[in-house]
C-alpha cells in the first residue's frame, strides 16, 4: 500500500506540472518561481528561476514565404514586408502612392499645356486656298507649325502639303506667306509664344515618364527587400527556437531503484 502511495504522489504532481505547461502556452507566458518534486528520493526543490519562461509563441511562429512576400511587394510595394510584418513596408506603400499622385499631376499638366499650343496654333495659323486643322496629323503637324513661319520649307514632302494646305502665321508679313522659310529670318510672337508652350509640355511629359520610372524601380526595389527580409525573419526564427530549446527544462517520469524497490521519480533536465 505504502509502495503504491509512492508511485502516485509523483504522479499527481506529474498531471499538476503538465496542466502548468498548458496553461503557459496562451498568449502570455507565465514564469516558473519556484517548483517542489516528491518522490521516494526525498524533496527536491528549484527555486529562483523567474527567468525560466515557455516561449512558445515564438518558437512555434509560423515561417513565411520568401517567394510569397516578393509576389506581393512586386504588384503592391510594401506588402510584402508587411506579411513579413515589418513596419518598413508603408515606406514603401507610402512612396507608391506619391510617385503615382505626381505622375498623373504632372501628365495632367503636359496634356493641358500641349493642348495651349495646339489653340495657339489654330488661332494664329491662317491658311492660304483651302486647308482645315482638322486634316492635321494632331502631333507632327503642330509641331511642325510651332518651327516654321509658313508651309513653305524643306521639312515637308508634296504628300504632307497636300495634307496640311498652304498655311502662314497671321502676324508675319502677309507679303512673305510664300516664300522659303529658311531663307528669310522670320520672328511671328505667336510662333514663339506656341513653340514655348510646346516645349514645356514635352519637358513636362519627360518628367512624367521619369517618375513613372521610379515607380517601377520603386516595386522591383521594395520586391527584393521583402524576399531578404523574409529569410532574415526566418533565420531569427530558427536560431530562437534552437536556443529555446537548448535552453529549456525537460520533465520526465522515470522508476528510482536507490531506495531498494521499484518507485516512481520525476526527473528534471536541464541543457547546457
Amino acid at each position: 500500500m505504502k509502495s503504491n502511495i509512492q508511485i502516485l504522489i509523483p504522479v499527481l504532481i506529474f498531471c499538476l506540472v503538465s496542466g502548468v505547461c498548458l496553461a503557459s502556452e496562451g498568449p502570455h507566458a507565465q514564469l516558473f518561481t519556484s517548483f517542489y518534486l516528491d518522490s521516494a528520493l526525498g524533496d527536491r526543490s528549484l527555486a529562483d528561476q523567474a527567468a525560466v519562461t515557455m516561449e512558445t509563441n515564438q518558437s512555434l511562429q509560423p515561417r513565411k514565404s520568401p517567394n510569397e512576400a516578393f509576389l506581393y511587394s512586386l504588384v503592391i510595394p510594401g506588402m510584402g514586408q508587411l506579411y513579413t510584418g515589418a513596419k518598413h513596408g508603408y515606406f514603401y506603400t507610402a512612396a507608391e502612392v506619391g510617385l503615382l499622385v505626381t505622375y498623373f499631376v504632372l501628365r495632367n499638366s503636359a496634356s493641358n499645356t500641349r493642348e495651349d499650343y495646339r489653340d495657339v496654333v489654330r488661332e494664329h495659323v491662317n491658311f492660304i486656298g483651302s486647308g482645315s486643322f482638322e486634316d492635321w496629323d494632331p502631333i507632327e503637324d503642330f509641331e511642325h507649325a510651332t518651327q516654321y513661319e509658313t508651309w513653305n520649307h524643306v521639312y515637308d514632302s508634296e504628300e504632307t502639303r497636300k495634307r496640311t494646305g498652304k498655311w502662314y502665321w497671321g502676324d508675319l508679313d502677309p507679303t512673305l506667306k510664300n516664300e522659303p522659310d529658311l531663307d528669310i529670318d522670320f520672328e511671328s510672337p505667336h510662333r514663339l509664344e506656341a513653340f514655348d508652350l510646346r516645349q514645356k509640355a514635352n519637358d513636362t511629359f519627360q518628367l512624367a515618364r521619369t517618375i513613372l520610372g521610379v515607380a517601377i524601380l520603386n516595386h522591383v526595389v521594395s520586391a527584393v527587400e521583402a524576399r531578404i527580409t523574409t529569410k532574415r525573419l526566418n533565420t531569427r526564427l530558427q536560431d530562437t527556437s534552437m536556443q529555446t530549446q537548448a535552453n529549456a527544462f525537460e520533465i520526465d517520469l522515470q522508476t528510482d531503484m536507490s531506495a531498494g524497490a521499484l518507485a516512481g521519480a520525476l526527473v528534471l533536465r536541464k541543457r547546457f
